[in-house]
């Protein structure tokens, strides 16, 4: 008997994505910036929970730690339009991940220790005690196997976020070009998510990972109108009408 393929059936981006700004509009950078960290939290509270759905993964520290670490980071929060994501080529960046990391990991390893203490596999708990934290910590940075999985994990993030700027403007074009905006974006986040981790296939949390996106671009729709967002009259005497 053949073994069974997994079959991934894509999620297209719903009528929302019609109204998404593209990057001329005033409303690109802070509809992108919410978007941007509402995927990346949905991908640090999907990818390790799919990782580790086998606790075996945590015999390889080289590979675990590293996701545990990026679970721990907090999303990168945009200040400027050219900058949505962590850039894994600026240092600076790099530390702000690893600063962010520290503060949260404790708890992540006490939750991690008393999974696997649960589960009757004591022979990984000691790796996973929280006073390793500062060593956890170091052996990520150092060694060179493990700094490489998490560059991909972040990357990933400007990746996946990248291909949902692509669909900027969506509603504007004729239906022939956005069925082919739809195409291009299918096929950039399924070639990313299944090789978003060494060993790893995350097709499957497309659907999920794209709702959280959708449900930021919903959520910025929706918000409520400021004076930014209301032009003045053009011409000034048609305030007094």
């Amino acid at each position: 008997m053949q073994p069974l393929i997994p079959v991934y059936n894509f999620p297209q981006p719903g009528e929302t994505w019609l109204l998404a700004p593209d990057e001329r509009s005033p409303d690109f950078f802070p509809a992108f910036a919410r978007i941007s960290v509402a995927l990346q939290q949905a991908l640090r509270d999907r990818v390790p929970a799919a990782y580790f759905e086998n606790l075996e993964n945590y015999r390889d520290t080289k590979k675990a730690y590293p996701m545990l670490i990026y679970r721990s980071s907090r999303p990168f929060r945009a200040r400027m339009r050219t900058e949505l994501n962590y850039d894994v080529l600026n240092p600076a960046a790099l530390v702000r991940v690893f600063r962010s990391a520290k503060q949260c990991l404790p708890e992540l390893l006490t939750q991690t220790e008393n999974l696997l203490s649960d589960a009757g596999r004591y022979d990984l708990t000691r790796y996973y005690q929280p006073r390793r934290t500062p060593d956890i910590i170091d052996s990520v940075q150092r060694l060179s196997k493990s700094r490489r999985c998490l560059y991909v994990l972040i990357r990933s993030e400007s990746v996946l976020v990248n291909a949902l700027i692509e669909l900027g403007g969506l509603g504007a074009l004729s239906p022939r070009n956005q069925l082919k905006r739809r195409a291009a974006f299918e096929k950039r986040w399924t070639f990313q998510l299944r090789t978003l981790y060494p060993g790893t296939d995350c097709r499957s949390l497309a659907p999920s990972l794209l709702d959280a996106a959708t449900n930021a671009l919903v959520e910025f729709l929706n918000r409520p109108a400021t004076a930014e967002d209301v032009p003045p009259p053009e011409n000034p005497d048609e305030s007094a009408l």
